[in-house]
């Protein structure tokens, strides 16, 4: 209790009030900061939403056709290749298994890219973020003085 901060007030009210007054205004403006922080990221979401559908559809239409359409394809490729070059069927098996599979890599490799460049939007969020801080920062600074 000794060492406990003590307001003084010399009598006025109006510097209590005016302290009230301040915190009143400052808790006012980082509610409507949070509101506005909470639009903009909600936005972002949208655009982002918006951004990725291409990714999203391409890699829910990849995963059935390398199913189903490269299974047919590559059995006939792959007899194909044992019958022109006398392969044995196990080999040009193998062959065909190993190209479809680095095919795949490459399509997985382009999906992932217009998925991760859709992530974008949200560094306007974070921007605007760290500058809500800093202004809280400073504005909490000036007034301890």
């Amino acid at each position: 209790m000794a060492r406990q901060a003590t307001l003084k007030n010399n009598g006025s009210p109006a510097s209590i009030n005016g302290v009230i007054d301040g915190i009143g205004e400052l808790g006012n403006n980082v509610f409507t900061l949070a509101t506005l922080q909470a639009r903009l990221a909600a936005i972002d979401l949208r655009e982002m939403a918006e951004r990725s559908m291409p990714a999203v559809v391409s890699v829910a239409l990849l995963i059935p056709l390398a199913f189903a359409g490269f299974v047919a394809l590559l059995f006939g490729l792959a007899y194909w290749l044992s019958a022109a070059f006398q392969l044995p069927l196990s080999a040009s098996l193998a062959i065909v298994g190993a190209v479809s599979l680095v095919l795949t890599a490459l399509l997985a490799f382009y999906a992932w890219k217009r998925f991760s460049a859709s992530l974008v939007t949200f560094r306007r969020s974070r921007e605007e973020l760290d500058r809500n801080i800093a202004w809280l920062g400073t504005i909490v600074k000036q007034s301890g003085r």
